[in-house]
């Protein structure tokens, strides 16, 4: 979607694939600080690879649920958000040339 407004957009797939890396397979969130994990547990990026890996190695309904009720919240509020991005992406879209 960042691609209706700069022509490279290979920076921010950079940073989000290192984002991924670190919080969500390189370093569990038992790794961090007490302060940090309720934070950490809020964002996506635990909710799509470190809550389901957790579910396969220790699984316990109370999670499961936990995790898959976050999912399908951030499911409905990642579909409005490309639907947003997106129509106003096609507004300001200029192709040059054929």
């Amino acid at each position: 979607m960042i691609s209706f407004w700069i022509e490279d957009s290979t920076p921010f797939h950079w940073v989000y694939d290192k984002m991924i890396l670190i919080i969500g397979t390189m370093f569990p969130i038992e790794m961090f600080p007490e302060f940090i994990k309720p934070i950490i547990r809020c964002t996506p990026i635990f909710v799509v690879t470190y809550g389901p890996a957790k579910l396969l190695i220790d699984f316990s309904i109370e999670n499961f649920v936990q995790i898959f009720i976050a999912q399908i919240i951030y499911l409905i509020i990642s579909v409005a958000i490309i639907g947003i991005l997106y129509n106003k992406g096609v507004k300001k879209l200029n192709v040059n040339g054929g």
